[in-house]
């Protein structure tokens, strides 16, 4: 085995020394060779001629029109002119005249008639022209819990007598055109405080209801006009601003 390393390590430095000496172009030459670059040849040297500026011309397609019949014959050619457009006539801006010059309001909500030609006064005074209107309009009061059912008052006591001996000495009898003789418990401006009433006296062994109560009022509005060439007037004071009165402009009515 020791001979055979030897051998193998003499070998392999034998070929090192022969590649040594022997260069690898020269054990394997190419076959393929490539060709020498060509030497670059100035424009100058060379027989070609240099174009420094070139004038590109748009070339126009002439239209060659049709030979006439008539000029082919010895008759003059007469030629058509082209029509004329005529200019457009501007439009005609059509402005509405203003005949209108007011400028109007209400003043409201007013619950007193009083104070309502108080305020129209104050404006008269002014030389504006003013007008009352009024409308009737339902108030909401509350809830109202009520027994009803009687047939007299004779038979609505007798109940107010009943609920005073459990306790209940709250109500007051009630007649009203629809609805006669109700025994009223009271009215409750918060529903559930009502609703609260109405389960106690029906535990009580009474036919307890409630009823959204409305009352109707009049309502005042003074209806003021003027010019809109003068400054426009606000005679409100601050305490009936406070009162929710306001100036409310508004479409002015026919003259």
């Amino acid at each position: 085995m020791k001979v055979f390393f030897a051998l193998l390590l003499i070998a392999n430095i034998a070929f090192a020394v022969f590649q040594w000496l022997l260069p690898y172009e020269q054990l394997f030459p190419e076959t393929r060779k490539i060709p020498a670059a060509e030497e670059l040849q100035l424009l100058s040297q060379a027989n070609t001629e240099i174009v420094k500026q070139v004038d590109v011309v748009a070339q126009v397609e002439v239209q060659t029109p049709e030979p006439d019949e008539n000029l082919a014959q010895g008759e003059p050619a007469t030629e058509t002119p082209p029509p004329v457009e005529e200019p457009a006539e501007p439009e005609t801006l059509v402005t509405e005249a203003v005949s209108d010059k007011r400028v109007c309001y209400t003043i409201g909500p007013l619950t007193d008639r009083a104070r309502a030609i108080e305020i129209s006064g104050r404006y008269s005074a002014q030389r504006i022209r003013t007008a009352l209107k009024s409308s009737l309009e339902k108030q909401y009061m509350g809830v109202m819990v009520y027994i009803d059912g009687h047939n007299n008052r004779a038979d609505a006591l007798k109940t107010a007598n009943e609920l005073s001996a459990k306790g209940m000495r709250d109500h007051i009898i009630v007649s009203e055109p629809d609805q006669p003789y109700l025994l009223s418990l009271g009215v409750f401006g918060l529903k559930k405080n009502a609703d609260r009433l109405m389960f106690r006296v029906q535990k009580l062994g009474f036919p307890a209801k409630t009823e959204a109560r409305y009352r109707e009022r009049t309502i005042y509005w003074v209806y003021a006009e003027q010019s809109s060439e003068d400054e426009l007037q606000r005679l409100l004071k601050t305490a009936e601003f406070d009162d929710g009165i306001s100036q409310i402009p508004t479409q002015c009515l026919p003259s």
